[in-house]
């Protein structure tokens, strides 16, 4: 395949493989032909490890949810799962697969002890932060967003706000979310990842350009803003949770948010406990061009999330007309199954008033 040019990629019919090629034009004659064989090797690379990562965040749905629903012990069970891992690295084909599902079950635990602490009214003790940063590089944002996350939730803003600003350093244009729960049309595609690399000035990625969405289990639930305790309980009915697909009963009970949008809506936080009123106004700002931006939209897999995020923002603010309109277009978005429901019960009572 080397020897003629990648053309052998074209006759691919697993996946459209060769037509997607073919439509991106990623292989033609001529001079560049070395270098947009290069690309197209990149490509699959990252479609490679985006597809991998995608994969493994499913496992790890599948296996939280029976947990979740059950009265069973959720840090028992992870050890058990620790341990099979470990059994697991001892195998050379399963030992990197197994390194990186300690990592995110690991995280996990970490979170949750985290959780117990600040619930018990205790700041989450150095030792369990420094025992966080072990899996700090399970992808560039989402284990270092819920480090932000428990750092705001336990009064260490200065603290949350560095690593906020180190998320927001990482996280630049060519990141690209990853999320199990939900799949956007042409999100895999060889030109999405062609287009990651165009716009990358060095020879390589200093770490893999993907974010997993940042996930909050309800044993998480002192460890995020009190706003996300909506999306843990996001039906008001007991119809809507019977409509849920059964993929959607995987993660609905718990609080799932695109990275990018919790990074602009904790820093929108931060900056008001600090009272550093500006830079506050500056993140909301921020925040809002983000989700106005239409090229954008492509990017998030929780959008209605999102929406909601920045419409309490706005009611944070007391500009509940503005508030209204964004938890009505999360409605639009996605609807049932959606805490907006709550939240615009809740401005018409304050615009009533």
């Amino acid at each position: 395949m080397i020897r003629n040019n990648l053309y052998d990629v074209f006759y691919i019919g697993i996946d459209n493989i060769g037509s997607r090629i073919q439509a991106c034009g990623l292989l033609r004659n001529g001079q560049d032909g070395e270098l947009r064989r290069e690309c197209l090797h990149n490509s699959i690379c990252l479609l490679l490890k985006f597809d991998s990562m995608q994969t493994l965040f499913k496992q790890l749905n599948g296996f939280i949810y029976p947990i979740h629903s059950s009265n069973a012990n959720l840090e028992k069970e992870i050890k058990y799962a620790l341990h099979y891992a470990v059994q697991y690295s001892t195998n050379a084909r399963l030992k990197s697969v197994a390194f990186v599902f300690m990592k995110h079950l690991y995280a996990l635990v970490q979170s949750i002890q985290s959780s117990d602490c600040l619930r018990l009214c205790n700041v989450a003790n150095n030792e369990i932060i420094i025992r966080f940063q072990y899996s700090l590089n399970t992808d560039v944002a989402s284990s270092r967003l819920k480090l932000a996350s428990i750092l705001y939730s336990g009064g260490n803003l200065h603290a949350a706000v560095r690593v906020s600003a180190d998320v927001g350093r990482r996280c630049h244009n060519r990141v690209k979310a990853v999320c199990a729960c939900r799949r956007i049309e042409g999100d895999d595609n060889i030109p999405v990842f062609a287009n990651m690399i165009s716009g990358n000035s060095d020879d390589g990625f200093i770490e893999p350009p993907f974010a997993l969405c940042v996930r909050f289990h309800w044993k998480e639930a002192y460890c995020c803003p009190n706003i996300l305790l909506f999306e843990m309980n996001r039906n008001i009915t007991e119809e809507e949770v019977a409509q849920r697909s059964y993929f959607e009963k995987l993660w609905m009970g718990c609080a799932e948010v695109d990275a990018r949008p919790f990074l602009h809506y904790l820093q929108y936080l931060t900056y008001g406990g600090l009272g550093e009123r500006d830079k506050q106004i500056r993140a909301l700002g921020v925040f809002d061009s983000y989700m106005n931006d239409i090229v954008k939209k492509i990017y998030l897999y929780h959008r209605e999330t999102a929406l909601n995020l920045l419409g309490h923002s706005n009611e944070m603010e007391a500009d509940y007309e503005r508030t209204l309109s964004y938890y009505t277009m999360s409605l639009r978005v996605f609807n049932p199954n959606n805490a907006a429901n709550w939240h615009v019960r809740k401005v018409l009572r304050l615009l009533r008033a």
